[in-house]
């Protein structure tokens, strides 16, 4: 066994997290000696419950992606998760069932679409080579943890929100970018709202990364895994703004200006079954 005897309960701990996802239930903290001590157990965990999930994955989400954003909330690299086909979506406008993201956080990003495979390979990749194997685009991600409400940030560290899927919920993409070269993606401005309330602020350019380092970080972290991006598959980036919580029934707009617009109308069908914990 890969963890000796300590498997098992990583394995039970991603069956849960997978039964979380799958049903907006939540699980309880593990304990100190259950829970991942490495990136490589946290990773075995985030695997499992892909498999446990059993979805075909769609891509991909990075939170932590710039150096300020590491250093705000605590992380020592990227925090990657998997994105799954029952709650990707392409396209600017969308009605989505709010159950499934009831407790959630939107986070207007630059995300890629991936072009062609990008296979894992001993050198890492650079820049200039996966520059044009990946097309930009508008995108909302969809974050929540699977964790007991009011856990805190501090509490759940790097190690479990990796084992949680990076807090990966769902993922929208909207438009491509034709020209992303002209765009100022450190300060391009970007209007998250919720019905009439205010706009989410934007982040500074001290915490938003560049798109581009940013997929290439992505890229050379599965790749040192061994895992490839597949052709079709979406890589986001980092949030450009504040989050804004998911509504119960309401509408949300991630206005990028020039550049396109993302409209997500929620509607609560009364399923409490799929209502998810806070999110991260």
């Amino acid at each position: 066994m890969r963890f000796g005897n300590k498997q098992q309960r990583l394995e039970e701990f991603a069956r849960g997290l997978a039964t979380a996802w799958s049903t907006g239930s939540s699980v309880e903290l593990p304990d100190t000696d259950h829970r991942p001590a490495n990136r490589d157990e946290a990773y075995f965990v985030q695997d499992r419950m892909a498999d446990f999930i059993g979805e075909p994955v769609t891509g991909w989400k990075a939170g932590a992606t710039s150096e300020g954003m590491r250093a705000r909330d605590g992380h020592d690299d990227i925090v990657p998760g998997r994105t799954f086909r029952s709650r990707t979506f392409v396209g600017s406008r969308h009605i989505l069932e709010a159950g499934p993201f009831i407790g959630a956080r939107m986070e207007p990003e630059f995300a890629f679409h991936i072009d062609r495979d990008i296979l894992p390979r001993d050198a890492p990749w650079t820049v200039d080579e996966i520059r044009p194997m990946a097309t930009a685009h508008i995108a909302i991600e969809i974050i929540a943890n699977r964790y007991p409400p009011g856990t805190s940030g501090a509490e759940i560290g790097t190690l479990l929100t990796i084992a949680d899927n990076g807090s990966g919920s769902g993922l929208v993409i909207g438009d491509p970018i034709a020209d992303p070269l002209a765009v100022d993606f450190l300060r391009h401005g970007v209007e998250l709202t919720v019905d009439d309330g205010e706009p989410a602020e934007n982040s500074p350019p001290d915490i938003r990364c560049s798109p581009l380092d940013a997929l290439t970080d992505v890229v050379n972290c599965l790749s040192a895994r061994g895992i490839a991006l597949q052709e079709g598959q979406y890589v986001t980036t980092g949030s450009a703004t504040a989050t804004l919580p998911a509504p119960e029934n309401g509408r949300a707009v991630a206005d990028f200006g020039t550049l396109g617009s993302i409209v997500l109308q929620f509607e609560d069908t009364g399923d409490q079954r799929t209502k998810l914990p806070r999110s991260a």
